[in-house]
């Protein structure tokens, strides 16, 4: 800011008093006349500043070291409420203590929080307090001087840092912007005009992030964001009723990447979220949010990260071949909750391929399921459900997948050529293996039988077609192109394939429960790249055009650091593998979403004789809280070094793996 506009903002402050010096007496210089507007600015809005202090809580939240010194608060209105930045109170403190400018000092109930912009209402007992004058927002300019104020040791004076308003609806409309420096000591504080008139509280942001400590990093940096008087006023009123106030969520995901895409299609709409239940669905164009037009993310996000839980969202969408825009209304949430698939309990029978019979066949009923409560037995043919007929096990079990555990479906069934009507209580998949589980039998074929009809069967050793990359299998010698059998894809760990382990160890239990195995082999061999999925998954397309594979039992399996991998490839494709089974390992990162349309079963096994393990398994209660049905399996080897698995482990991942078709 020059020394004219500079000059002019002051002596517009110092109105009349201003006028009077001219009159007696010379014009101080600028520097004077600076310090004497930031002191009275200052002096207006200190009685309404507070000093707050913490007892007790957390010393840690996440990576951050909670601080223990005072922050700041403003007084909001006359009977004892006072806002503060939410940043004060992460460690969850046992108490806390508001000390007034004149030095009266309160305990302080913590009223509520709001989440979304990071405030927290505080309620002590006083009354006739000093509440401060805010400025309209309308009259908040860039360019215009910004004063950040706290009130942490001394209480005859704030804290002052000077700057300017350096922008407006940051934060995807949330804050003002300053440059003024801001950190946990005025976190809380007031941001003043240079006439001491409130623009907003003091708070940590950040644009990508929205976690509880989020922004922090930034303290003193020139970056520094206040949330606007305005929207503080509003939202006080819904905070004092003692409810903490959360971001809405509607469950969308656009194409297209970064805030500056003009890719307005729906990549994925979350099933269960607040838009499906709208009606909003995958590959719709959204053209306009609350009525206004939006072109870019970011006036996408501009409009829905502003919203509350419970506040409601229009939409209007184009969609193909729908002729006329279409419009929706949404009410958002606090949480998108995982969706979980219910769980009758069956295995479906396995027929051959060129059998054609009405209904489903069961072959198996779990025991303590809810098939098994509704009295369901094996060779009972289920011919509709919730009034549907099934033709097949995938279309029953994706009318199963879309039900919730405690829903209740009715069933037509046949039992020795009669039908009867069967209601069955859906339950949650459990995160165990069914001890016996018994095979189920299929005709076999002799190996010159398939060696008439060209198919390899045995010990393989293959090279991808119009590629230099190589991969072997096992196809059981007992193989009957009549039948579908289930498919292993090995992920050997980095700098070994364990090729000859897996095939000695696995070839009984594959010729037991039909199953077939496939190793595609890294192109170097002590890592694998993560743009070899593509070849994983052409190796793997291959098969299914060779052999009868069962599309509801192809996993993946891999053994310590070749889990990553496997991981990676089962979240890429998920409309390819409905299991996972990994050992000596675990899932580093969160996993995405559950999707009823393609169903997911992880199988960890963890030596409990190694302490790093035991530090694994809290992740694998995360992932059944994201709704994953997820057997852990601890064996006790003592000396696991150079071995794989004992027997009895590896039937439990054959058991595990030929129920991959449960419904």
């Amino acid at each position: 800011m020059n020394h004219i506009f500079r000059l002019l903002t002051l002596t517009l402050a110092l109105s009349g008093s201003l006028d009077l010096l001219q009159a007696q007496a010379p014009v101080p210089n600028l520097e004077i006349l600076e310090e004497r507007a930031f002191k009275q600015a200052a002096a207006f809005i200190n009685p309404s500043i507070v000093r707050i202090e913490t007892v007790g809580g957390q010393d840690r939240v996440g990576k951050l070291i909670t601080g223990t010194g005072p922050t700041s608060g403003v007084i909001v209105s006359r009977d004892g409420l006072i806002i503060s930045s939410a940043f004060n109170f992460i460690g969850k403190p046992s108490s806390i203590l508001v000390t007034l400018p004149d030095g009266r000092r309160f305990p302080a109930q913590n009223v509520a929080t709001d989440h979304l912009k990071m405030l927290t209402l505080l309620k002590i007992d006083a009354q006739n307090l000093p509440v401060p004058l805010a400025i309209p927002e309308s009259e908040i300019q860039v360019g215009m001087w910004s004063i950040a104020l706290g009130r942490t040791f001394d209480l005859d004076q704030p804290s002052i840092s000077v700057g300017i308003v350096s922008a407006l609806e940051r934060i995807w409309g949330k804050a003002i912007q300053t440059d003024a420096k801001i950190s946990p000591v005025n976190y809380g504080g007031p941001l003043v005009d240079i006439n001491g008139r409130l623009m907003g509280i003091l708070v940590p942001l950040s644009p990508g992030a929205s976690a509880e400590t989020a922004g922090v990093e930034w303290y003193d940096s020139g970056i520094g964001f206040a949330i606007p008087m305005s929207d503080v006023l509003k939202v006080i009123p819904r905070l004092n009723t003692g409810k903490d106030l959360y971001p809405g969520l509607l469950g969308i995901t656009l194409t297209g990447n970064g805030d500056l895409s003009t890719d307005m299609q729906l990549d994925r709409v979350r099933y269960g979220s607040p838009a499906q239940e709208a009606g909003v669905k995958a590959g719709d164009t959204i053209t306009h949010l609350d009525g206004n037009a939006v072109a870019m993310h970011s006036q996408v996000k501009q409009v829905l990260m502003n919203k509350y839980a419970g506040d409601s969202v229009s939409l209007v969408v184009t969609r193909e071949g729908s002729p006329d825009p279409l419009s929706f209304k949404a009410t958002m949430v606090e949480k998108l909750v995982p969706f979980e698939s219910g769980f009758m309990g069956i295995l479906p029978q396995r027929a051959s391929i060129d059998q054609v019979e009405a209904g489903v066949g069961i072959r198996f009923v779990f025991s303590k399921s809810a098939a098994a409560e509704a009295g369901l037995k094996p060779r009972d043919r289920i011919l509709e459900f919730n009034q549907q007929k099934v033709s097949d096990a995938s279309a029953l079990a994706l009318l199963v997948n879309h039900l919730r555990p405690g829903e209740t479906a009715e069933m037509l069934i046949s039992r020795d050529q009669k039908e009867q009507t069967v209601k069955v209580k859906l339950q949650s998949t459990p995160h165990t293996v069914e001890s016996e589980l018994p095979t189920q039998a299929l005709p076999s074929r002799t190996a010159a039988e398939n060696q008439k009809d060209k198919i390899k069967t045995g010990h393989l050793k293959e090279e991808l077609p119009g590629s230099e990359s190589t991969f072997w299998a096992y196809v059981p010698e007992n193989y009957n192109p009549d039948y579908e059998y289930g498919l292993m894809v090995w992920i050997h760990p980095p700098g070994n394939t364990m090729e000859s382990t897996i095939f000695k160890e696995w070839k009984s239990i594959c010729e037991q429960r039909g199953i077939i195995i496939v190793g595609p082999a890294a192109q170097d061999i002590i890592r694998w790249n993560r743009d070899e999925t593509e070849f994983v998954k052409e190796v793997v397309e291959s098969m299914q055009k060779r052999y009868q594979i069962d599309n509801t039992r192809i996993f993946l399996a891999s053994h310590r650091d070749g889990s990553e991998f496997a991981f990676d490839l089962a979240f890429k494709y998920r409309e390819l593998f409905r299991g996972v089974a990994v050992s000596e390992a675990t899932l580093k990162n969160k996993p995405p979403e559950t999707d009823p349309d393609y169903p997911l079963s992880l199988f960890f096994v963890l030596n409990a004789a190694n302490p790093l393990n035991q530090l694994l398994q809290p992740q694998i209660e995360l992932i059944r809280e994201m709704n994953y049905p997820t057997v852990l399996e601890l064996i006790k080897n003592e000396n696991p070094a150079g071995a794989y698995l004992e027997k009895s482990t590896l039937e439990a991942i054959g058991r595990w793996a030929d129920s991959l078709d449960r419904i």
